[in-house]
């Protein structure tokens, strides 16, 4: 029967960390959703590429349409979106990075004669992006600083595509886009007849002013004939500002899917791009909001683990939570259990052993010189023998090991009390009949 008792707490004790990783391996959400923006940006393409690795993982990736960037923070806010992509210079402190994933340049298209920088746009028909995008903040920053507003300009609030079109029937004269070289739209842009793109000669100029007050770009060059080497397109060099990109997310998100789009967004934006090198993305570099602690601990150990070498991502994530409760919780509370053990009960048994051989060494003494006392001596004796023996049995604390001396000691007063009440009377008669 002992063996068998043994047996099953020995089963319940394997049974239960299965269960537990059963249970937690599948506590996730199978469908998240992104925030991408207009349909014909760039962001739709990645979030294809990004629905097509997740799926590998058992995860659905929903791809909804925002205004811009501001919208899809203001959606992760409310908690309609779990993940969206953020331009740089727009972030909300309140929604939480995870990490650059790729640099967008400031494209300027207009129509017309040659621009050179951004004065020269003043008294156009402009197009500055839908409320709620995210180039907006950025597009009337840098119009406003060479003195450009609705007063001295026809300023138009336009999604992507729209402002396309209208530039290209000659609606407007100019219009901002944001996007990476990735953009559908940037193409039809790029090929469109009559239309420039500006170049941002002065370029190293903002970028060093805006470094002064906290806020970065990055400048990008587009060289001659890079775009296509065939049609000769572009026909010179061109500087461009750009900001970075970032992944973002809220606080209800699960460390768990934070590293798994972590994961999924290496794997798609490590490659070199038309700005940059391999392996420059994703970075955790000059972000502007608070880091999701997920993220912080990916990029510290971006690596598989043992867990995720060897078992699927959920699994892997439930042994890992399981050895850091471990680490935490299950050994610190063995080591207090084995201190408590091994250091505590010993040194409160010593102490208890002290305490009562010091009431024994009281008591031998006393009884050790009964027959030298006088009759004073002899009831002031028995009137510390009887304070000790209260004492005594008032004390609760003393360990079921040392119980036998405990009750020993008392048995051992109260004779040497009634041989001291002997020598009282003995020694009162004597005093008497003297």
């Amino acid at each position: 029967m002992k063996i068998f008792k043994i047996l099953l707490v020995f089963i319940i004790l394997l049974l239960l960390p299965i269960l537990y990783i059963a249970l937690d391996s599948n506590n996730h959400k199978k469908v998240i959703t992104i925030g991408v923006g207009s349909k014909v940006e760039a962001y739709s393409t990645y979030a294809a590429s990004y629905a097509k690795e997740l799926k590998k993982y058992g995860i659905a990736l929903k791809a909804v349409k925002t205004k811009g960037s501001i919208d899809a923070q203001n959606q992760l806010l409310e908690g309609k979106l779990d993940f969206a992509f953020v331009q740089g210079g727009t972030e909300n402190s309140k929604v939480l990075a995870l990490a650059n994933i790729m640099l967008e340049p400031i494209w300027i298209f207009y129509k017309g004669d040659t621009l050179n920088n951004l004065k020269d746009l003043k008294g156009k028909r402009i197009a500055i992006c839908e409320k709620g995008s995210g180039i907006l903040p950025v597009t009337l920053e840098l119009l406003n600083l060479v003195g450009i507003h609705g007063f001295n300009s026809q300023f138009y609030h336009l999604p992507s595509q729209k402002a396309y079109e209208y530039i290209r029937d000659n609606k407007i004269d100019a219009m901002f886009y944001i996007s990476s070289a990735d953009s559908p739209l940037l193409s039809d842009l790029i090929d469109t007849k009559d239309i420039k793109l500006m170049n941002f000669s002065d370029s190293s100029a903002y970028r060093q002013f805006f470094i002064h007050r906290d806020k970065y770009f990055e400048i990008v060059h587009i060289y001659k004939h890079a775009y296509d080497i065939k049609k000769q397109i572009p026909q010179e060099d061109y500087k461009l500002l750009a900001k970075n990109t970032l992944l973002a997310t809220n606080n209800n998100t699960s460390d768990k899917m934070v590293r798994l789009m972590m994961k999924v967004a290496y794997k798609i934006h490590h490659k070199a791009g038309v700005f940059h090198n391999e392996n420059d993305f994703p970075n955790a570099s000059m972000l502007k909001i608070k880091q999701h602690p997920a993220s912080k601990f990916y990029f510290s150990n971006p690596s598989n683990n043992y867990y995720e070498e060897n078992f699927n991502f959920w699994i892997a994530q439930s042994l890992t939570k399981l050895q850091n409760y471990i680490y935490k919780f299950i050994i610190p509370f063995i080591v207090l259990f084995a201190f408590f053990i091994e250091v505590i009960i010993p040194t409160f048994h010593l102490y208890s052993q002290r305490k009562i051989n010091r009431w024994y060494k009281m008591v031998n003494k006393i009884d050790t010189q009964i027959i030298t006392l006088d009759l004073f001596e002899a009831k002031q004796k028995r009137e510390t023998l009887k304070k000790i023996l209260t004492e005594i049995r008032a004390t609760d604390d003393i360990p079921s090991a040392h119980m036998a001396d405990f009750y020993s000691l008392q048995n051992q007063i109260v004779n040497i009390i009634n041989a001291l009440d002997k020598q009282i009377k003995t020694l009162h008669k004597s005093h008497t009949n003297f």
